[in-house]
């Protein structure tokens, strides 16, 4: 999953986070500022929830600064953050739906939008490394 912040008034940040790559201690304490457990505060992360991007955006500058609070997270405007997902969290929900027992023409248009988030994420993670250079960790 890639996040970017770019507040009006401040720097752009991103960040690559792979929630399988979380701590249970740091998990445990999105778990608390999310008020959910770990499989739903993904799927309302997933989903759009805004106090889901808020605790990800505090957890993301915790990385960076361990003593940050959550009090100082900033009042972002919705369209500072966004939340894109990877090629390969794609070709997952993609392969999830391909298995479900949806209807025929739910399953084709679901698949049709994934197949488009694909190629615009494939574009992306083009950009996002140039030729030659390797893929940094992800930061969580």
């Amino acid at each position: 999953m890639f996040v970017t912040y770019k507040p009006e008034d401040g720097d752009e940040q991103r960040w690559e986070f792979n929630p399988k790559r979380v701590r249970a201690s740091k998990a445990e304490m999105i778990e608390k500022r999310a008020g959910e457990n770990w499989d739903a505060w993904l799927a309302s992360l997933q989903s759009g929830n805004m106090r889901a991007r808020r605790v990800l955006l505090w957890h993301l500058l915790t990385v960076d600064h361990p003593t940050f609070r959550w009090e100082d997270v900033p009042d972002f405007y919705a369209s500072e953050l966004m939340v894109e997902h990877s090629v390969a969290e794609l070709t997952e929900i993609r392969d999830r739906v391909t298995k479900a027992k949806l209807p025929a023409d739910q399953v084709d248009q679901i698949l049709s939008a994934l197949d488009g988030e694909i190629a615009s994420a494939m574009e992306r993670e083009q950009v996002s490394e140039p030729a030659g250079k390797a893929r940094s960790k992800s930061v969580a």
